[in-house]
Protein backbone atom coordinates (compact mmCIF):
# COMPACT_ATOMS: atom_id res chain seq x y z
CA UNK A 1 0.00 0.00 0.00
CA UNK A 2 1.14 3.46 -0.74
CA UNK A 3 1.91 5.80 2.25
CA UNK A 4 1.52 9.94 1.94
CA UNK A 5 5.29 9.60 2.80
CA UNK A 6 5.86 8.15 -0.34
CA UNK A 7 3.60 10.78 -2.50
CA UNK A 8 6.51 12.63 -4.17
CA UNK A 9 5.79 16.36 -5.18
CA UNK A 10 8.06 17.63 -8.44
CA UNK A 11 8.60 19.70 -10.38
CA UNK A 12 6.95 19.71 -13.72
CA UNK A 13 9.87 18.67 -16.31
CA UNK A 14 9.71 19.67 -19.52
CA UNK A 15 9.33 15.88 -20.75
CA UNK A 16 6.71 15.29 -18.24
CA UNK A 17 4.39 17.55 -20.14
CA UNK A 18 4.78 18.33 -23.87
CA UNK A 19 1.95 21.80 -23.38
CA UNK A 20 4.49 23.15 -21.09
CA UNK A 21 7.54 23.14 -22.94
CA UNK A 22 7.16 26.25 -25.00
CA UNK A 23 7.10 28.80 -22.10
CA UNK A 24 7.59 25.93 -19.21
CA UNK A 25 4.09 28.16 -17.62
CA UNK A 26 0.95 27.26 -16.05
CA UNK A 27 -2.16 28.31 -13.88
CA UNK A 28 -2.26 27.52 -10.32
CA UNK A 29 -5.44 25.44 -9.40
CA UNK A 30 -5.27 26.96 -5.86
CA UNK A 31 -4.82 30.96 -6.23
CA UNK A 32 -5.08 30.72 -10.30
CA UNK A 33 -2.02 32.88 -11.38
CA UNK A 34 -0.22 31.86 -13.66
CA UNK A 35 3.63 30.93 -12.85
CA UNK A 36 6.76 29.25 -13.70
CA UNK A 37 7.81 26.08 -12.98
CA UNK A 38 4.82 24.77 -11.60
CA UNK A 39 5.24 22.16 -8.75
CA UNK A 40 2.60 18.68 -9.23
CA UNK A 41 0.97 16.34 -6.77
CA UNK A 42 1.58 12.70 -8.10
CA UNK A 43 -1.60 11.40 -6.66
CA UNK A 44 -4.22 14.43 -8.66
CA UNK A 45 -1.43 15.70 -10.99
CA UNK A 46 -2.97 19.19 -10.73
CA UNK A 47 -0.11 22.09 -10.88
CA UNK A 48 0.39 24.55 -8.18
CA UNK A 49 2.77 27.47 -7.49
CA UNK A 50 5.09 27.68 -4.99
CA UNK A 51 3.87 29.81 -2.33
CA UNK A 52 0.36 27.84 -2.24
CA UNK A 53 2.16 24.68 -1.76
CA UNK A 54 4.37 26.21 1.10
CA UNK A 55 1.32 26.99 2.74
CA UNK A 56 0.38 23.38 2.91
CA UNK A 57 3.97 22.58 4.02
CA UNK A 58 3.19 25.62 7.35
CA UNK A 59 -0.48 23.64 8.03
CA UNK A 60 0.73 19.84 7.63
CA UNK A 61 3.49 17.86 7.16
CA UNK A 62 1.86 15.79 4.54
CA UNK A 63 2.93 16.87 0.88
CA UNK A 64 -0.14 16.36 -1.17
CA UNK A 65 -2.40 18.87 -1.88
CA UNK A 66 -5.77 19.57 0.51
CA UNK A 67 -8.39 17.36 -1.96
CA UNK A 68 -5.76 14.24 -1.69
CA UNK A 69 -5.11 14.00 1.83
CA UNK A 70 -8.95 14.84 2.24
CA UNK A 71 -9.16 11.52 0.43
CA UNK A 72 -6.40 9.78 1.53
CA UNK A 73 -7.80 10.22 5.14
CA UNK A 74 -11.14 8.89 4.37
CA UNK A 75 -9.76 5.94 2.82
CA UNK A 76 -7.79 5.21 5.81
CA UNK A 77 -10.61 5.51 7.91
CA UNK A 78 -12.31 2.84 5.64
CA UNK A 79 -9.92 0.43 5.93
CA UNK A 80 -8.23 -1.62 8.77
CA UNK A 81 -5.23 -0.25 10.49
CA UNK A 82 -4.10 -3.25 11.16
CA UNK A 83 -4.74 -5.80 7.87
CA UNK A 84 -5.15 -2.75 5.97
CA UNK A 85 -8.86 -4.65 4.66
CA UNK A 86 -12.41 -2.97 4.15
CA UNK A 87 -14.36 -2.54 6.70
CA UNK A 88 -17.00 -4.42 6.12
CA UNK A 89 -18.26 -6.15 9.13
CA UNK A 90 -19.89 -5.14 12.43
CA UNK A 91 -19.07 -7.00 16.15
CA UNK A 92 -22.69 -6.65 17.90
CA UNK A 93 -20.64 -7.61 20.88
CA UNK A 94 -18.25 -4.82 20.83
CA UNK A 95 -20.35 -2.27 18.57
CA UNK A 96 -17.37 -1.29 16.26
CA UNK A 97 -16.58 -2.08 12.78
CA UNK A 98 -14.27 -4.55 11.90
CA UNK A 99 -12.63 -6.23 9.06
CA UNK A 100 -12.68 -9.66 7.76
CA UNK A 101 -8.87 -10.33 9.26
CA UNK A 102 -10.42 -8.69 12.45
CA UNK A 103 -12.75 -11.57 12.90
CA UNK A 104 -11.06 -14.86 11.14
CA UNK A 105 -7.14 -13.38 12.41
CA UNK A 106 -7.46 -12.36 15.69
CA UNK A 107 -8.98 -13.89 18.97
CA UNK A 108 -10.32 -10.39 19.92
CA UNK A 109 -13.93 -11.38 18.41
CA UNK A 110 -13.52 -14.82 18.81
CA UNK A 111 -16.97 -16.33 19.78
CA UNK A 112 -18.54 -12.37 19.16
CA UNK A 113 -21.62 -12.17 17.31
CA UNK A 114 -20.77 -10.47 13.67
CA UNK A 115 -23.21 -9.02 10.66
CA UNK A 116 -22.56 -7.53 7.89
CA UNK A 117 -22.00 -3.65 8.20
CA UNK A 118 -24.46 -3.42 5.76
CA UNK A 119 -27.19 -5.22 7.26
CA UNK A 120 -26.68 -3.98 10.22
CA UNK A 121 -27.21 -0.61 9.24
CA UNK A 122 -30.35 -1.21 7.28
CA UNK A 123 -31.68 -3.00 10.57
CA UNK A 124 -30.56 -0.49 12.93
CA UNK A 125 -32.10 2.22 10.24
CA UNK A 126 -35.00 0.44 10.14
CA UNK A 127 -35.59 0.60 13.91
CA UNK A 128 -34.56 4.16 14.17
CA UNK A 129 -37.60 4.81 11.55
CA UNK A 130 -39.87 3.14 13.50
CA UNK A 131 -39.30 4.92 16.40
CA UNK A 132 -39.54 8.19 14.65
CA UNK A 133 -42.94 6.78 13.02
CA UNK A 134 -43.73 6.68 16.64
CA UNK A 135 -42.35 10.10 17.41
CA UNK A 136 -43.39 11.70 14.09
CA UNK A 137 -47.89 10.43 15.11
CA UNK A 138 -47.20 12.27 18.55
CA UNK A 139 -45.73 15.54 16.90
CA UNK A 140 -48.92 15.03 14.39
CA UNK A 141 -50.82 15.03 17.84
CA UNK A 142 -49.59 17.47 19.38
CA UNK A 143 -50.49 19.55 15.76
CA UNK A 144 -54.03 18.51 16.54
CA UNK A 145 -53.70 19.83 20.10
CA UNK A 146 -52.53 23.20 18.71
CA UNK A 147 -54.87 23.14 16.42
CA UNK A 148 -57.53 23.01 19.31
CA UNK A 149 -56.20 25.41 21.04
CA UNK A 150 -56.43 27.64 18.27
CA UNK A 151 -59.92 26.97 17.42
CA UNK A 152 -60.50 26.83 21.48
CA UNK A 153 -58.84 30.44 21.06
CA UNK A 154 -61.12 31.32 18.54
CA UNK A 155 -64.38 30.04 20.21
CA UNK A 156 -63.33 32.17 23.42
CA UNK A 157 -62.58 35.44 21.58
CA UNK A 158 -66.53 34.56 19.99
CA UNK A 159 -67.85 33.79 22.60
CA UNK A 160 -66.43 36.96 24.65
CA UNK A 161 -67.90 39.18 21.64
CA UNK A 162 -71.11 37.21 21.60
CA UNK A 163 -70.72 37.96 25.77
CA UNK A 164 -69.92 41.71 25.22
CA UNK A 165 -73.08 41.94 22.80
CA UNK A 166 -75.40 40.74 25.42
CA UNK A 167 -74.32 42.26 28.08
CA UNK A 168 -74.42 45.73 25.92
CA UNK A 169 -78.10 43.81 24.79
CA UNK A 170 -79.00 43.67 28.90
CA UNK A 171 -77.40 47.21 29.68
CA UNK A 172 -79.15 48.91 27.18
CA UNK A 173 -82.55 47.14 28.43
CA UNK A 174 -81.62 48.25 31.86
CA UNK A 175 -81.04 51.99 30.45
CA UNK A 176 -84.56 51.57 28.77
CA UNK A 177 -86.43 50.55 31.86
CA UNK A 178 -84.91 53.85 33.86
CA UNK A 179 -85.75 55.94 31.31
CA UNK A 180 -89.33 54.60 31.43
CA UNK A 181 -89.33 54.60 35.09
CA UNK A 182 -87.95 57.83 35.23
CA UNK A 183 -90.66 59.57 32.07
CA UNK A 184 -93.47 57.45 33.76
CA UNK A 185 -92.43 58.81 36.99
CA UNK A 186 -92.04 62.75 35.92
CA UNK A 187 -95.48 62.51 33.70
CA UNK A 188 -97.06 61.79 37.38
CA UNK A 189 -94.97 64.50 38.82
CA UNK A 190 -96.77 67.11 36.20
CA UNK A 191 -99.75 65.54 35.88
CA UNK A 192 -99.71 66.55 40.08
CA UNK A 193 -98.52 69.92 39.15
CA UNK A 194 -100.82 70.37 36.32
CA UNK A 195 -104.25 69.64 38.54
CA UNK A 196 -103.88 72.09 41.65
CA UNK A 197 -103.36 74.86 38.22
CA UNK A 198 -106.33 73.68 36.68
CA UNK A 199 -108.59 73.45 39.27
CA UNK A 200 -107.01 77.24 40.81
CA UNK A 201 -108.19 78.41 37.77
CA UNK A 202 -111.31 76.90 37.98
CA UNK A 203 -111.77 78.60 41.44
CA UNK A 204 -110.97 82.02 39.62
CA UNK A 205 -114.10 81.59 37.40
CA UNK A 206 -116.27 80.21 39.58
CA UNK A 207 -115.17 83.21 42.09
CA UNK A 208 -116.02 85.57 38.68
CA UNK A 209 -119.15 83.58 37.82
CA UNK A 210 -120.27 84.40 41.77
CA UNK A 211 -119.45 87.84 41.50
CA UNK A 212 -121.04 88.40 38.45
CA UNK A 213 -124.47 87.69 39.69
CA UNK A 214 -127.57 89.26 40.74
CA UNK A 215 -128.50 89.47 44.32
CA UNK A 216 -131.42 87.18 43.36
CA UNK A 217 -129.53 85.20 40.80
CA UNK A 218 -127.33 84.03 43.98
CA UNK A 219 -129.86 83.36 46.15
CA UNK A 220 -131.30 81.14 43.37
CA UNK A 221 -128.09 79.17 42.47
CA UNK A 222 -126.61 79.38 45.64
CA UNK A 223 -126.84 75.31 46.25
CA UNK A 224 -125.65 74.56 42.69
CA UNK A 225 -122.75 77.04 43.21
CA UNK A 226 -122.14 75.16 46.49
CA UNK A 227 -122.12 71.52 44.66
CA UNK A 228 -119.46 73.28 42.07
CA UNK A 229 -117.54 74.33 44.45
CA UNK A 230 -117.27 70.83 46.55
CA UNK A 231 -116.11 69.52 43.67
CA UNK A 232 -113.14 71.09 43.07
CA UNK A 233 -112.05 69.55 46.52
CA UNK A 234 -112.32 65.20 46.28
CA UNK A 235 -109.19 63.17 45.65
CA UNK A 236 -106.84 66.17 46.57
CA UNK A 237 -105.60 64.37 49.05
CA UNK A 238 -104.62 61.81 46.44
CA UNK A 239 -102.57 64.63 44.64
CA UNK A 240 -100.20 64.30 47.47
CA UNK A 241 -97.30 62.83 46.07
CA UNK A 242 -95.17 59.97 48.21
CA UNK A 243 -91.54 60.37 48.87
CA UNK A 244 -89.56 59.52 46.00
CA UNK A 245 -86.18 57.83 47.82
CA UNK A 246 -83.62 55.42 46.14
CA UNK A 247 -85.76 52.09 46.73
CA UNK A 248 -88.47 53.26 44.36
CA UNK A 249 -86.74 52.55 41.14
CA UNK A 250 -87.34 49.66 38.33
CA UNK A 251 -84.45 47.74 36.89
CA UNK A 252 -84.18 44.28 36.37
CA UNK A 253 -80.01 44.74 36.78
CA UNK A 254 -80.70 46.07 40.10
CA UNK A 255 -81.88 43.58 42.83
CA UNK A 256 -85.20 44.73 44.43
CA UNK A 257 -85.65 46.34 47.94
CA UNK A 258 -88.38 44.68 50.18
CA UNK A 259 -89.84 47.03 53.01
CA UNK A 260 -90.84 45.92 55.64
CA UNK A 261 -92.82 48.50 57.76
CA UNK A 262 -92.20 48.00 62.11
CA UNK A 263 -94.62 50.19 64.09
CA UNK A 264 -93.87 50.86 67.64
CA UNK A 265 -96.53 51.40 69.61
CA UNK A 266 -96.78 53.25 72.92
CA UNK A 267 -93.30 54.60 72.49
CA UNK A 268 -93.84 57.16 75.30
CA UNK A 269 -93.36 54.38 78.08
CA UNK A 270 -90.05 53.21 76.79
CA UNK A 271 -88.28 57.05 77.78
CA UNK A 272 -89.70 56.32 81.49
CA UNK A 273 -87.24 53.24 81.85
CA UNK A 274 -84.15 53.72 79.89
CA UNK A 275 -82.91 50.14 80.50
CA UNK A 276 -81.46 48.65 77.23
CA UNK A 277 -83.92 46.24 75.93
CA UNK A 278 -85.37 44.57 72.49
CA UNK A 279 -89.27 46.56 71.95
CA UNK A 280 -89.72 44.75 68.71
CA UNK A 281 -88.53 41.68 66.59
CA UNK A 282 -89.71 40.53 62.95
CA UNK A 283 -88.03 37.80 60.40
CA UNK A 284 -87.77 39.09 56.83
CA UNK A 285 -86.11 38.10 53.68
CA UNK A 286 -84.90 40.03 50.80
CA UNK A 287 -84.61 39.23 46.81
CA UNK A 288 -81.92 36.53 47.49
CA UNK A 289 -84.64 34.72 49.94
CA UNK A 290 -81.95 35.14 53.04
CA UNK A 291 -83.45 35.10 56.04
CA UNK A 292 -82.74 37.69 58.94
CA UNK A 293 -83.89 38.82 62.02
CA UNK A 294 -84.46 42.50 62.86
CA UNK A 295 -84.26 43.05 66.23
CA UNK A 296 -84.92 46.41 67.33
CA UNK A 297 -83.48 47.96 70.71
CA UNK A 298 -83.74 51.04 72.58
CA UNK A 299 -81.24 52.67 75.21
CA UNK A 300 -79.65 55.55 74.98
CA UNK A 301 -80.16 55.07 71.43
CA UNK A 302 -83.23 53.93 69.12
CA UNK A 303 -80.70 50.52 67.92
CA UNK A 304 -81.55 48.24 64.89
CA UNK A 305 -79.98 44.65 64.76
CA UNK A 306 -79.72 42.89 61.32
CA UNK A 307 -78.62 38.89 61.77
CA UNK A 308 -78.93 36.06 59.31
CA UNK A 309 -80.98 33.78 60.10
CA UNK A 310 -79.08 30.93 57.94
CA UNK A 311 -75.50 31.68 57.45
CA UNK A 312 -74.63 31.57 54.31
CA UNK A 313 -71.00 29.74 53.51
CA UNK A 314 -69.44 32.82 52.13
CA UNK A 315 -69.68 36.12 52.99
CA UNK A 316 -71.73 38.22 50.61
CA UNK A 317 -72.44 42.33 50.33
CA UNK A 318 -75.52 43.24 51.54
CA UNK A 319 -76.97 46.89 51.81
CA UNK A 320 -79.27 47.39 54.50
CA UNK A 321 -82.13 50.97 54.66
CA UNK A 322 -83.83 51.91 57.71
CA UNK A 323 -85.56 55.03 57.77
CA UNK A 324 -87.76 56.50 60.44
CA UNK A 325 -90.77 58.21 59.21
CA UNK A 326 -91.84 61.46 60.02
CA UNK A 327 -95.22 63.64 59.17
CA UNK A 328 -93.21 66.00 56.39
CA UNK A 329 -91.58 63.23 54.40
CA UNK A 330 -88.41 65.54 54.24
CA UNK A 331 -87.38 65.03 57.38
CA UNK A 332 -87.88 61.08 57.31
CA UNK A 333 -84.43 60.00 58.41
CA UNK A 334 -82.76 57.81 56.14
CA UNK A 335 -79.82 55.70 57.32
CA UNK A 336 -78.18 53.21 54.61
CA UNK A 337 -75.22 50.49 55.34
CA UNK A 338 -73.55 47.59 53.50
CA UNK A 339 -72.34 44.81 55.66
CA UNK A 340 -70.18 41.72 54.57
CA UNK A 341 -70.66 39.83 57.99
CA UNK A 342 -73.69 37.95 58.89
CA UNK A 343 -74.53 40.63 62.01
CA UNK A 344 -74.88 44.06 61.68
CA UNK A 345 -75.63 46.71 63.97
CA UNK A 346 -77.02 50.51 63.50
CA UNK A 347 -77.81 53.41 65.83
CA UNK A 348 -80.07 55.94 64.26
CA UNK A 349 -80.99 57.95 66.54
CA UNK A 350 -80.55 59.25 69.98
CA UNK A 351 -84.01 58.76 72.18
CA UNK A 352 -84.09 62.26 73.07
CA UNK A 353 -84.07 63.68 69.71
CA UNK A 354 -86.81 61.50 68.57
CA UNK A 355 -89.46 63.68 70.72
CA UNK A 356 -87.49 67.28 70.18
CA UNK A 357 -87.56 66.23 66.26
CA UNK A 358 -91.00 65.25 66.14
CA UNK A 359 -90.78 61.88 65.13
CA UNK A 360 -93.00 60.20 67.51
CA UNK A 361 -96.95 60.96 66.47
CA UNK A 362 -99.83 61.91 67.72
CA UNK A 363 -101.13 58.71 68.26
CA UNK A 364 -97.53 57.96 70.21
CA UNK A 365 -96.36 55.78 67.78
CA UNK A 366 -92.81 55.54 65.85
CA UNK A 367 -92.97 54.08 62.52
CA UNK A 368 -89.42 52.42 60.67
CA UNK A 369 -89.06 51.34 57.21
CA UNK A 370 -86.53 48.10 56.56
CA UNK A 371 -84.99 47.80 52.99
CA UNK A 372 -82.42 45.02 52.71
CA UNK A 373 -81.06 43.62 49.20
CA UNK A 374 -78.05 42.15 47.85
CA UNK A 375 -75.16 44.63 46.44
CA UNK A 376 -75.63 43.85 43.20
CA UNK A 377 -77.89 41.27 40.52
CA UNK A 378 -74.50 38.83 40.62
CA UNK A 379 -74.70 38.93 44.32
CA UNK A 380 -77.99 38.07 44.63
CA UNK A 381 -77.63 35.25 42.11
CA UNK A 382 -74.53 33.54 44.51
CA UNK A 383 -76.88 34.14 47.86
CA UNK A 384 -79.61 32.34 45.82
CA UNK A 385 -77.37 29.51 44.80
CA UNK A 386 -76.18 29.46 48.56
CA UNK A 387 -79.97 29.09 49.82
CA UNK A 388 -80.70 26.79 46.95
CA UNK A 389 -77.99 24.47 48.53
CA UNK A 390 -79.15 24.83 51.76
CA UNK A 391 -82.61 23.83 50.95
CA UNK A 392 -81.56 21.19 48.96
CA UNK A 393 -79.26 19.57 52.21
CA UNK A 394 -82.28 20.40 53.86
CA UNK A 395 -84.62 18.18 51.83
CA UNK A 396 -82.02 15.25 51.78
CA UNK A 397 -81.36 15.41 55.81
CA UNK A 398 -85.63 15.62 55.74
CA UNK A 399 -85.79 12.76 53.50
CA UNK A 400 -83.58 10.62 55.14
CA UNK A 401 -85.32 11.19 58.32
CA UNK A 402 -88.29 10.41 56.45
CA UNK A 403 -87.43 7.08 55.22
CA UNK A 404 -86.33 6.38 58.93
CA UNK A 405 -90.15 7.08 60.17
CA UNK A 406 -91.02 4.86 57.21
CA UNK A 407 -88.52 2.24 58.01
CA UNK A 408 -89.56 2.30 61.46
CA UNK A 409 -93.52 2.50 60.63
CA UNK A 410 -92.69 -0.88 58.58
CA UNK A 411 -91.00 -2.45 61.46
CA UNK A 412 -93.52 -1.81 63.71
CA UNK A 413 -96.00 -3.89 61.05
CA UNK A 414 -93.56 -6.24 61.26
CA UNK A 415 -92.77 -6.70 64.28
CA UNK A 416 -94.22 -6.43 67.67
CA UNK A 417 -92.60 -4.24 70.02
CA UNK A 418 -92.82 -3.21 73.18
CA UNK A 419 -91.12 -0.85 75.17
CA UNK A 420 -90.47 -0.51 79.04
CA UNK A 421 -88.17 1.96 81.60
CA UNK A 422 -86.48 0.89 84.22
CA UNK A 423 -85.82 3.74 87.55
CA UNK A 424 -82.52 3.37 88.66
CA UNK A 425 -82.94 2.37 91.44
CA UNK A 426 -84.41 -1.16 90.88
CA UNK A 427 -81.32 -2.21 89.38
CA UNK A 428 -79.13 -1.51 92.96
CA UNK A 429 -78.39 -4.17 95.06
CA UNK A 430 -79.32 -3.69 98.90
CA UNK A 431 -76.36 -3.61 101.17
CA UNK A 432 -77.85 -7.03 102.88
CA UNK A 433 -78.61 -8.72 100.11
CA UNK A 434 -76.58 -11.93 99.55
CA UNK A 435 -77.92 -12.79 95.92
CA UNK A 436 -75.80 -12.16 92.72
CA UNK A 437 -78.48 -11.41 90.31
CA UNK A 438 -81.53 -9.04 89.97
CA UNK A 439 -84.31 -9.92 87.90
CA UNK A 440 -86.93 -7.16 86.43
CA UNK A 441 -89.52 -8.33 83.88
CA UNK A 442 -91.52 -6.17 81.34
CA UNK A 443 -95.16 -6.05 80.69
CA UNK A 444 -96.34 -8.67 77.99
CA UNK A 445 -96.74 -7.72 74.00
CA UNK A 446 -99.36 -10.17 71.74
CA UNK A 447 -97.70 -10.89 68.37
CA UNK A 448 -100.61 -11.14 65.38
CA UNK A 449 -101.24 -14.54 66.53
CA UNK A 450 -102.14 -13.51 69.99
CA UNK A 451 -99.12 -15.41 71.70
CA UNK A 452 -97.47 -13.10 74.59
CA UNK A 453 -93.91 -12.22 74.91
CA UNK A 454 -91.97 -10.67 77.61
CA UNK A 455 -88.63 -9.42 78.46
CA UNK A 456 -86.48 -10.01 81.16
CA UNK A 457 -83.76 -7.72 82.06
CA UNK A 458 -81.31 -8.90 84.59
CA UNK A 459 -78.29 -7.40 86.42
CA UNK A 460 -75.50 -9.67 87.46
CA UNK A 461 -72.36 -8.92 89.83
CA UNK A 462 -69.05 -9.37 88.29
CA UNK A 463 -67.93 -13.04 87.94
CA UNK A 464 -65.80 -15.48 86.20
CA UNK A 465 -67.13 -14.48 83.19
CA UNK A 466 -67.29 -10.68 83.13
CA UNK A 467 -64.51 -8.76 85.93
CA UNK A 468 -67.47 -6.14 86.30
CA UNK A 469 -71.38 -5.89 87.12
CA UNK A 470 -73.44 -6.09 83.61
CA UNK A 471 -76.63 -6.22 82.30
CA UNK A 472 -78.23 -9.53 80.53
CA UNK A 473 -81.58 -9.21 78.29
CA UNK A 474 -83.80 -12.32 77.13
CA UNK A 475 -86.97 -12.99 75.74
CA UNK A 476 -89.70 -15.17 77.30
CA UNK A 477 -92.68 -17.03 75.23
CA UNK A 478 -95.38 -16.65 77.82
CA UNK A 479 -98.32 -17.95 76.46
CA UNK A 480 -98.33 -22.42 76.60
CA UNK A 481 -98.42 -24.30 73.26
CA UNK A 482 -100.63 -26.50 72.14
CA UNK A 483 -98.26 -29.57 72.72
CA UNK A 484 -95.48 -29.66 75.41
CA UNK A 485 -92.90 -30.94 73.39
CA UNK A 486 -93.62 -28.40 70.22
CA UNK A 487 -91.79 -25.57 70.06
CA UNK A 488 -92.01 -21.99 68.25
CA UNK A 489 -88.99 -20.49 66.31
CA UNK A 490 -89.26 -16.46 65.81
CA UNK A 491 -86.97 -13.98 64.82
CA UNK A 492 -86.06 -11.27 67.67
CA UNK A 493 -84.62 -8.52 68.77
CA UNK A 494 -83.62 -6.79 72.25
CA UNK A 495 -82.44 -3.01 72.37
CA UNK A 496 -80.82 -0.43 74.81
CA UNK A 497 -82.48 2.69 73.88
CA UNK A 498 -80.00 6.21 73.74
CA UNK A 499 -81.29 9.51 72.78
CA UNK A 500 -78.76 9.43 69.86
CA UNK A 501 -80.42 6.76 67.95
CA UNK A 502 -77.36 6.17 66.13
CA UNK A 503 -75.97 4.85 69.49
CA UNK A 504 -78.57 2.33 70.64
CA UNK A 505 -77.33 -1.12 71.36
CA UNK A 506 -79.90 -3.79 69.21
CA UNK A 507 -78.92 -7.36 68.83
CA UNK A 508 -80.88 -9.67 66.46
CA UNK A 509 -81.34 -13.14 66.84
CA UNK A 510 -83.45 -16.44 65.50
CA UNK A 511 -84.45 -19.02 68.25
CA UNK A 512 -86.43 -22.01 69.52
CA UNK A 513 -89.31 -20.70 71.75
CA UNK A 514 -91.10 -23.13 74.17
CA UNK A 515 -93.41 -21.93 77.57
CA UNK A 516 -90.03 -22.88 79.42
CA UNK A 517 -87.43 -21.54 77.96
CA UNK A 518 -85.89 -17.87 77.27
CA UNK A 519 -83.40 -16.56 75.22
CA UNK A 520 -81.22 -13.72 74.95
CA UNK A 521 -77.85 -12.40 75.48
CA UNK A 522 -75.96 -12.17 78.64
CA UNK A 523 -73.44 -10.10 79.36
CA UNK A 524 -75.23 -7.67 76.98
CA UNK A 525 -74.28 -4.33 78.43
CA UNK A 526 -71.47 -3.92 81.00
CA UNK A 527 -73.06 -1.43 83.34
CA UNK A 528 -70.00 1.12 83.51
CA UNK A 529 -71.10 2.04 80.27
CA UNK A 530 -74.44 2.90 81.14
CA UNK A 531 -73.76 5.31 84.05
CA UNK A 532 -70.46 6.49 82.11
CA UNK A 533 -71.05 10.35 81.93
CA UNK A 534 -72.98 11.57 78.67
CA UNK A 535 -73.85 8.29 77.80
CA UNK A 536 -77.20 9.21 76.97
CA UNK A 537 -78.68 5.49 77.90
CA UNK A 538 -79.66 7.56 81.42
CA UNK A 539 -83.09 9.80 80.93
CA UNK A 540 -84.71 11.30 83.72
CA UNK A 541 -83.17 8.54 86.24
CA UNK A 542 -84.44 5.36 84.36
CA UNK A 543 -82.74 3.21 81.60
CA UNK A 544 -85.29 2.37 78.51
CA UNK A 545 -85.61 -1.08 76.78
CA UNK A 546 -87.28 -2.26 73.43
CA UNK A 547 -87.95 -5.41 72.14
CA UNK A 548 -89.82 -7.06 69.15
CA UNK A 549 -91.03 -10.37 67.64
CA UNK A 550 -90.70 -11.33 64.22
CA UNK A 551 -94.98 -11.65 63.38
CA UNK A 552 -95.95 -15.06 60.97
CA UNK A 553 -97.00 -13.02 58.01
CA UNK A 554 -93.57 -11.50 57.28
CA UNK A 555 -91.47 -14.84 57.73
Amino acid sequence: METEAETEVKPVLPSSTSSLLPSQRAECSSCKDTVENPVTCSSCDLFFCLKCFDVWLSLTPQTMCPACVAAAKKKQDDNCGVHDQELNLFCLTCGTRICSGCFLNTADHKRHQIDDLDVVYREKLADTNGKLNVVGVVLQQFQSVVDTTEYNAGMICKTEDDMETELNQLMDTAKSEAVEWKEDKLRLCLLRKEVPIKRKLLFEELQGKINGLAKHEFIAKKDELELEAAALVPNAQALFPPPIDYHDYECSLIPQCRKVPIILDNFSRHFEDPKYDVIASVDVSDSSETFWTVRVFKGQFLTIDFSQKQLLKHSLLFQLYVEIIHVDHRNTLCTMQETQSTNCHIDLIEMEKLKEKGFISSTDEVSLGIWMRPKSIIVERQALTLNFLDLKRTKFELDDKYNGVVSKLAESEQYSVGYFRIPLDKLQFPEDSTTDTLQIKSHPIKDFSGRSWCMYVEREKANRVCAESYIGVYLMLCSPLKKKTSSLRRRYYLELVNKDHDYCIRKYSSDNFDSMARCGWSPFVKMSRVFADSSGFVRKGAIGFRFGVQNRKWK
